[in-house]
Protein backbone atom coordinates (compact mmCIF):
# COMPACT_ATOMS: atom_id res chain seq x y z
CA UNK A 1 0.00 0.00 0.00
CA UNK A 2 1.50 3.09 -0.80
CA UNK A 3 2.32 5.75 2.11
CA UNK A 4 -0.61 8.01 1.39
CA UNK A 5 -3.01 5.75 2.02
CA UNK A 6 -1.43 4.20 5.53
CA UNK A 7 -0.48 8.16 6.96
CA UNK A 8 -3.94 8.96 6.66
CA UNK A 9 -5.07 6.08 8.92
CA UNK A 10 -2.33 6.81 10.96
CA UNK A 11 -3.03 10.51 11.55
CA UNK A 12 -6.49 9.23 12.82
CA UNK A 13 -5.17 6.94 14.99
CA UNK A 14 -2.22 9.74 16.19
CA UNK A 15 -5.26 12.28 16.82
CA UNK A 16 -7.19 10.46 18.70
CA UNK A 17 -4.40 9.21 21.13
CA UNK A 18 -3.38 12.64 21.41
CA UNK A 19 -5.96 13.48 24.53
CA UNK A 20 -5.09 10.12 26.28
CA UNK A 21 -3.09 10.54 29.60
CA UNK A 22 0.90 10.58 29.69
CA UNK A 23 0.47 7.33 31.68
CA UNK A 24 -2.12 5.55 29.48
CA UNK A 25 0.76 6.90 26.29
CA UNK A 26 3.24 4.77 27.45
CA UNK A 27 1.63 1.59 27.78
CA UNK A 28 0.41 1.95 24.11
CA UNK A 29 3.52 1.77 20.87
CA UNK A 30 3.73 0.40 17.46
CA UNK A 31 5.59 0.18 14.20
CA UNK A 32 5.11 0.93 10.33
CA UNK A 33 7.92 -1.19 8.14
CA UNK A 34 8.56 0.37 4.87
CA UNK A 35 11.11 -0.48 1.93
CA UNK A 36 11.19 2.03 -0.58
CA UNK A 37 7.67 3.86 -0.59
CA UNK A 38 5.50 0.67 0.11
CA UNK A 39 4.48 -0.08 3.56
CA UNK A 40 4.56 -4.31 4.04
CA UNK A 41 3.82 -4.47 7.94
CA UNK A 42 2.10 -2.23 10.82
CA UNK A 43 2.19 -3.32 14.48
CA UNK A 44 0.45 -2.13 17.73
CA UNK A 45 1.07 -3.42 20.98
CA UNK A 46 -0.65 -2.38 24.51
CA UNK A 47 1.07 -3.69 27.86
CA UNK A 48 -0.66 -4.00 31.19
CA UNK A 49 1.44 -4.87 33.67
CA UNK A 50 3.33 -7.74 32.75
CA UNK A 51 1.04 -8.49 30.33
CA UNK A 52 1.19 -7.52 26.41
CA UNK A 53 -1.41 -7.80 23.71
CA UNK A 54 -0.60 -7.09 20.08
CA UNK A 55 -1.30 -7.34 16.81
CA UNK A 56 1.16 -7.26 13.50
CA UNK A 57 -0.33 -7.08 9.87
CA UNK A 58 1.93 -8.05 7.04
CA UNK A 59 0.78 -7.60 3.04
CA UNK A 60 3.22 -9.40 1.49
CA UNK A 61 2.17 -11.69 -0.28
CA UNK A 62 -1.32 -11.36 1.08
CA UNK A 63 -2.46 -9.55 4.08
CA UNK A 64 -2.31 -11.60 7.19
CA UNK A 65 -3.37 -10.65 10.35
CA UNK A 66 -1.41 -11.85 13.33
CA UNK A 67 -2.85 -11.34 17.34
CA UNK A 68 -0.18 -12.38 20.11
CA UNK A 69 -0.07 -11.86 24.03
CA UNK A 70 3.23 -12.02 25.66
CA UNK A 71 3.54 -12.55 29.74
CA UNK A 72 6.75 -11.23 31.43
CA UNK A 73 8.23 -12.83 34.24
CA UNK A 74 9.38 -10.51 37.49
CA UNK A 75 12.79 -9.93 35.85
CA UNK A 76 11.32 -8.63 32.35
CA UNK A 77 12.22 -11.75 30.75
CA UNK A 78 9.34 -13.85 28.48
CA UNK A 79 7.87 -16.23 30.55
CA UNK A 80 5.23 -17.32 27.48
CA UNK A 81 3.43 -16.10 24.44
CA UNK A 82 0.62 -17.27 21.93
CA UNK A 83 -0.32 -16.11 18.32
CA UNK A 84 -2.52 -16.59 15.83
CA UNK A 85 -2.50 -16.20 12.48
CA UNK A 86 -5.10 -15.41 9.65
CA UNK A 87 -6.28 -13.71 6.57
CA UNK A 88 -7.68 -10.28 6.87
CA UNK A 89 -10.70 -11.32 6.65
CA UNK A 90 -10.35 -13.70 9.52
CA UNK A 91 -9.95 -16.92 7.19
CA UNK A 92 -7.91 -19.40 7.89
CA UNK A 93 -4.44 -19.78 5.95
CA UNK A 94 -4.31 -23.34 4.27
CA UNK A 95 -1.92 -25.87 5.81
CA UNK A 96 -0.86 -23.74 8.77
CA UNK A 97 -1.83 -23.66 12.22
CA UNK A 98 -3.96 -21.12 13.61
CA UNK A 99 -2.84 -21.24 17.22
CA UNK A 100 0.57 -21.64 18.39
CA UNK A 101 1.96 -21.42 21.92
CA UNK A 102 5.31 -21.10 23.46
CA UNK A 103 6.15 -21.40 27.11
CA UNK A 104 10.01 -20.63 28.86
CA UNK A 105 10.95 -22.56 31.50
CA UNK A 106 14.39 -21.77 32.85
CA UNK A 107 16.97 -22.68 30.34
CA UNK A 108 13.95 -24.65 28.26
CA UNK A 109 11.18 -23.33 25.76
CA UNK A 110 8.33 -25.59 25.21
CA UNK A 111 6.83 -25.05 21.56
CA UNK A 112 3.34 -26.31 20.51
CA UNK A 113 4.23 -26.86 16.66
CA UNK A 114 2.95 -28.90 13.90
CA UNK A 115 5.34 -32.09 12.83
CA UNK A 116 4.38 -33.87 9.31
CA UNK A 117 0.98 -32.37 9.44
CA UNK A 118 0.54 -33.27 13.31
CA UNK A 119 1.07 -30.83 16.09
CA UNK A 120 2.99 -31.98 18.66
CA UNK A 121 5.13 -30.90 21.27
CA UNK A 122 8.61 -29.52 21.14
CA UNK A 123 11.41 -29.25 24.42
CA UNK A 124 14.21 -27.33 23.03
CA UNK A 125 17.45 -25.94 25.46
CA UNK A 126 17.61 -22.30 24.84
CA UNK A 127 20.04 -19.58 26.47
CA UNK A 128 18.13 -17.54 29.26
CA UNK A 129 16.68 -14.43 28.05
CA UNK A 130 15.55 -16.19 24.48
CA UNK A 131 12.76 -14.10 22.97
CA UNK A 132 10.30 -15.47 20.86
CA UNK A 133 10.60 -15.17 17.14
CA UNK A 134 6.23 -13.54 16.51
CA UNK A 135 5.72 -13.68 12.91
CA UNK A 136 6.32 -10.02 11.12
CA UNK A 137 6.54 -9.00 15.20
CA UNK A 138 9.48 -5.88 15.65
CA UNK A 139 8.18 -5.84 19.40
CA UNK A 140 10.30 -9.29 19.47
CA UNK A 141 13.36 -7.38 18.92
CA UNK A 142 12.85 -4.68 21.56
CA UNK A 143 12.10 -7.14 24.09
CA UNK A 144 15.78 -9.21 22.98
CA UNK A 145 17.18 -5.92 22.67
CA UNK A 146 16.09 -4.82 26.38
CA UNK A 147 17.22 -8.36 27.29
CA UNK A 148 20.68 -8.23 25.49
CA UNK A 149 21.53 -4.61 27.55
CA UNK A 150 20.16 -6.33 30.87
CA UNK A 151 22.51 -9.81 30.87
CA UNK A 152 25.23 -8.04 28.64
CA UNK A 153 25.40 -10.88 26.21
CA UNK A 154 26.28 -8.78 23.46
CA UNK A 155 23.56 -11.11 22.00
CA UNK A 156 19.90 -11.37 21.19
CA UNK A 157 18.27 -14.97 21.09
CA UNK A 158 14.87 -15.78 19.11
CA UNK A 159 12.79 -19.03 18.55
CA UNK A 160 10.21 -19.93 16.65
CA UNK A 161 8.16 -21.83 15.77
CA UNK A 162 9.56 -24.47 12.77
CA UNK A 163 9.35 -27.82 14.14
CA UNK A 164 13.07 -28.89 12.49
CA UNK A 165 14.40 -25.62 14.92
CA UNK A 166 16.60 -27.24 17.52
CA UNK A 167 18.28 -23.88 18.81
CA UNK A 168 17.70 -20.55 18.72
CA UNK A 169 18.99 -18.05 16.64
CA UNK A 170 21.48 -15.33 17.72
CA UNK A 171 21.92 -11.99 16.39
CA UNK A 172 25.58 -10.28 17.87
CA UNK A 173 24.25 -7.02 19.28
CA UNK A 174 26.39 -3.81 20.06
CA UNK A 175 25.17 -0.99 21.85
CA UNK A 176 27.17 2.49 21.19
CA UNK A 177 26.01 4.74 24.05
CA UNK A 178 22.81 5.21 25.72
CA UNK A 179 20.66 5.77 22.61
CA UNK A 180 22.07 3.35 19.68
CA UNK A 181 22.81 -0.22 19.22
CA UNK A 182 23.45 -2.18 15.96
CA UNK A 183 22.32 -6.19 15.32
CA UNK A 184 24.32 -8.37 12.80
CA UNK A 185 21.73 -9.52 10.38
CA UNK A 186 22.72 -12.22 8.18
CA UNK A 187 26.61 -10.83 8.19
CA UNK A 188 24.56 -7.27 7.47
CA UNK A 189 24.55 -4.54 10.48
CA UNK A 190 20.96 -3.43 10.89
CA UNK A 191 20.93 -0.22 13.24
CA UNK A 192 18.35 0.85 16.36
CA UNK A 193 17.65 4.06 18.00
CA UNK A 194 16.67 3.63 21.14
CA UNK A 195 14.50 5.56 23.86
CA UNK A 196 15.63 6.00 27.52
CA UNK A 197 13.30 3.16 28.22
CA UNK A 198 15.16 0.51 25.77
CA UNK A 199 12.18 0.77 23.03
CA UNK A 200 12.86 1.10 19.32
CA UNK A 201 12.70 4.61 17.86
CA UNK A 202 13.71 3.79 14.55
CA UNK A 203 15.21 0.71 12.87
CA UNK A 204 17.47 1.44 9.46
CA UNK A 205 18.23 -1.55 7.57
CA UNK A 206 19.64 0.27 4.47
CA UNK A 207 22.73 -1.49 4.64
CA UNK A 208 21.05 -5.03 4.52
CA UNK A 209 20.42 -6.87 1.57
CA UNK A 210 16.52 -6.35 3.02
CA UNK A 211 16.23 -2.70 2.87
CA UNK A 212 13.96 -2.56 5.52
CA UNK A 213 13.09 0.80 7.38
CA UNK A 214 10.99 0.78 11.39
CA UNK A 215 9.37 3.78 12.58
CA UNK A 216 7.77 4.03 15.91
CA UNK A 217 4.63 5.51 16.53
CA UNK A 218 2.45 6.37 19.49
CA UNK A 219 -0.38 4.31 18.09
CA UNK A 220 -1.52 2.45 14.90
CA UNK A 221 -4.74 1.39 13.49
CA UNK A 222 -4.10 -1.90 12.46
CA UNK A 223 -7.35 -2.99 12.26
CA UNK A 224 -8.09 -0.13 9.41
CA UNK A 225 -5.04 -0.89 7.95
CA UNK A 226 -6.00 -4.70 7.81
CA UNK A 227 -9.12 -3.93 6.39
CA UNK A 228 -7.79 -2.12 3.42
CA UNK A 229 -5.17 -4.49 3.01
CA UNK A 230 -7.92 -7.18 2.76
CA UNK A 231 -10.10 -5.05 0.83
CA UNK A 232 -7.47 -4.89 -1.77
CA UNK A 233 -6.81 -8.59 -1.88
CA UNK A 234 -10.63 -9.24 -2.05
CA UNK A 235 -10.50 -6.82 -5.52
CA UNK A 236 -7.22 -8.90 -7.03
CA UNK A 237 -4.83 -6.40 -6.00
CA UNK A 238 -2.73 -8.89 -4.42
CA UNK A 239 0.38 -7.53 -3.00
CA UNK A 240 2.86 -10.34 -3.60
CA UNK A 241 5.88 -11.13 -3.32
CA UNK A 242 7.85 -8.30 -2.58
CA UNK A 243 10.97 -9.55 -5.10
CA UNK A 244 8.97 -12.50 -7.02
CA UNK A 245 11.34 -15.06 -8.96
CA UNK A 246 11.37 -14.92 -12.62
CA UNK A 247 13.43 -16.95 -15.62
CA UNK A 248 14.67 -15.60 -18.89
CA UNK A 249 14.85 -18.37 -21.32
CA UNK A 250 16.43 -17.59 -24.81
CA UNK A 251 18.23 -19.21 -27.76
CA UNK A 252 21.53 -17.83 -28.06
CA UNK A 253 22.17 -19.42 -31.42
CA UNK A 254 22.43 -22.85 -31.10
CA UNK A 255 22.35 -22.51 -27.32
CA UNK A 256 19.78 -22.79 -24.85
CA UNK A 257 20.08 -20.38 -22.36
CA UNK A 258 18.03 -20.02 -19.18
CA UNK A 259 18.58 -16.85 -16.40
CA UNK A 260 17.04 -17.47 -13.22
CA UNK A 261 16.37 -14.26 -10.81
CA UNK A 262 14.56 -12.60 -8.44
CA UNK A 263 12.98 -9.19 -9.36
CA UNK A 264 13.27 -6.29 -6.71
CA UNK A 265 11.18 -2.99 -7.11
CA UNK A 266 12.51 0.37 -7.33
CA UNK A 267 9.67 1.66 -4.94
CA UNK A 268 10.39 5.03 -5.27
CA UNK A 269 13.95 4.82 -4.04
CA UNK A 270 17.50 5.39 -5.83
CA UNK A 271 18.72 2.38 -7.67
CA UNK A 272 21.81 2.72 -8.87
CA UNK A 273 24.28 3.73 -5.97
CA UNK A 274 22.14 3.84 -3.86
CA UNK A 275 19.55 0.24 -3.50
CA UNK A 276 22.58 -0.83 -5.42
CA UNK A 277 25.88 0.43 -3.78
CA UNK A 278 28.84 1.29 -5.75
CA UNK A 279 31.99 -0.69 -4.92
CA UNK A 280 29.90 -3.89 -3.47
CA UNK A 281 28.83 -7.31 -5.38
CA UNK A 282 25.55 -7.52 -5.83
CA UNK A 283 23.59 -10.74 -6.63
CA UNK A 284 21.98 -9.40 -10.17
CA UNK A 285 18.28 -9.75 -7.90
CA UNK A 286 17.39 -10.34 -4.70
CA UNK A 287 16.73 -13.67 -2.80
CA UNK A 288 18.15 -16.59 -4.09
CA UNK A 289 21.62 -16.05 -6.20
CA UNK A 290 21.13 -15.76 -9.89
CA UNK A 291 21.63 -18.42 -11.89
CA UNK A 292 22.92 -18.86 -15.03
CA UNK A 293 22.21 -22.69 -17.50
CA UNK A 294 23.65 -23.19 -20.89
CA UNK A 295 23.82 -26.13 -22.63
CA UNK A 296 26.38 -24.80 -25.06
CA UNK A 297 29.65 -23.25 -24.54
CA UNK A 298 28.98 -19.33 -25.09
CA UNK A 299 31.27 -16.37 -25.81
CA UNK A 300 30.07 -13.66 -23.31
CA UNK A 301 31.97 -10.21 -23.96
CA UNK A 302 34.72 -12.17 -25.45
CA UNK A 303 34.94 -14.45 -22.93
CA UNK A 304 34.22 -18.31 -22.91
CA UNK A 305 32.15 -19.92 -20.78
CA UNK A 306 32.09 -23.69 -21.06
CA UNK A 307 28.42 -25.48 -20.97
CA UNK A 308 27.04 -25.75 -17.10
CA UNK A 309 25.40 -23.67 -14.23
CA UNK A 310 26.75 -20.70 -12.71
CA UNK A 311 25.48 -17.44 -10.98
CA UNK A 312 26.03 -14.43 -12.21
CA UNK A 313 26.90 -11.45 -9.84
CA UNK A 314 27.23 -7.47 -10.39
CA UNK A 315 30.24 -5.52 -9.17
CA UNK A 316 29.00 -2.03 -10.27
CA UNK A 317 31.30 1.45 -9.87
CA UNK A 318 30.39 4.68 -11.28
CA UNK A 319 33.38 4.33 -13.87
CA UNK A 320 33.19 0.73 -14.41
CA UNK A 321 31.41 -2.13 -13.93
CA UNK A 322 32.09 -6.01 -14.39
CA UNK A 323 29.99 -8.82 -14.42
CA UNK A 324 31.37 -11.58 -12.10
CA UNK A 325 30.48 -15.74 -13.77
CA UNK A 326 30.86 -18.09 -10.47
CA UNK A 327 31.24 -21.30 -10.41
CA UNK A 328 28.73 -22.07 -7.09
CA UNK A 329 25.21 -22.81 -8.06
CA UNK A 330 22.15 -23.11 -5.76
CA UNK A 331 23.23 -20.70 -2.84
CA UNK A 332 21.65 -17.94 -1.40
CA UNK A 333 22.39 -14.26 -2.59
CA UNK A 334 24.49 -13.53 0.36
CA UNK A 335 26.90 -16.50 0.05
CA UNK A 336 29.23 -15.07 -2.89
CA UNK A 337 32.56 -16.79 -2.43
CA UNK A 338 35.14 -14.91 -4.76
CA UNK A 339 37.09 -18.11 -4.63
CA UNK A 340 34.78 -19.28 -6.88
CA UNK A 341 35.08 -16.95 -9.67
CA UNK A 342 35.56 -18.21 -13.10
CA UNK A 343 35.50 -14.85 -15.18
CA UNK A 344 34.56 -10.77 -14.41
CA UNK A 345 33.76 -9.42 -17.44
CA UNK A 346 33.28 -5.94 -18.54
CA UNK A 347 29.60 -4.58 -19.55
CA UNK A 348 28.54 -1.57 -20.53
CA UNK A 349 26.48 1.00 -19.17
CA UNK A 350 23.05 0.94 -20.93
CA UNK A 351 20.29 3.83 -20.59
CA UNK A 352 16.95 3.42 -20.99
CA UNK A 353 14.31 5.92 -22.58
CA UNK A 354 11.20 4.33 -20.13
CA UNK A 355 11.55 3.51 -16.50
CA UNK A 356 11.73 -0.18 -15.40
CA UNK A 357 10.05 -0.63 -12.38
CA UNK A 358 11.16 -4.47 -11.63
CA UNK A 359 15.11 -5.37 -12.10
CA UNK A 360 14.32 -6.97 -15.82
CA UNK A 361 16.97 -9.41 -17.66
CA UNK A 362 16.42 -10.16 -21.32
CA UNK A 363 18.05 -11.26 -24.20
CA UNK A 364 17.90 -8.27 -26.73
CA UNK A 365 19.34 -8.58 -30.34
CA UNK A 366 23.33 -10.08 -29.51
CA UNK A 367 23.07 -8.42 -25.91
CA UNK A 368 21.84 -9.63 -22.14
CA UNK A 369 20.95 -6.70 -20.69
CA UNK A 370 20.22 -6.29 -16.95
CA UNK A 371 17.79 -3.19 -16.50
CA UNK A 372 16.18 -1.42 -13.91
CA UNK A 373 14.77 1.97 -13.24
CA UNK A 374 16.39 4.54 -15.81
CA UNK A 375 19.39 2.45 -17.00
CA UNK A 376 21.18 -0.76 -16.85
CA UNK A 377 24.22 -3.09 -18.31
CA UNK A 378 24.37 -5.11 -21.22
CA UNK A 379 26.99 -7.38 -22.87
CA UNK A 380 27.44 -8.93 -25.64
CA UNK A 381 26.51 -12.89 -25.90
CA UNK A 382 26.63 -15.73 -28.74
CA UNK A 383 27.65 -19.41 -29.06
CA UNK A 384 30.52 -20.79 -29.41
Amino acid sequence: MPHAVVRRILLAACIALSGAPGAARAQHGGFIVTLGADTLLVERWNRSGGRIEGTTVTHSPFARVVSWTVGLAADGSVANMEQSIVRADGAAIPDNPTVMKMTFRGDTVVRDVTLDGQPTTRRTAVPRGTVPAIAGSWFTYELGLQQARRDGSGALHTMGFAAQQNSATRFAVKFIGADSAEMDLGGFPFGFRVDRNGRIAHGDGSKTTQKFIIVSMPNVDTRAIGSAWGARDAAGQVFGMASPRDTLRAMVGGASVMVDYGRPAKRGRQVWGGVVAWGDVWRLGANQATQLITDKDLDIGGTTVPAGKYTLWLLPTADRTVLIVNRQAGQWGTMYDMAQDFARIPVERHKSATLTERFTVSYEGDELRFMWDDSGYAVKVRAK
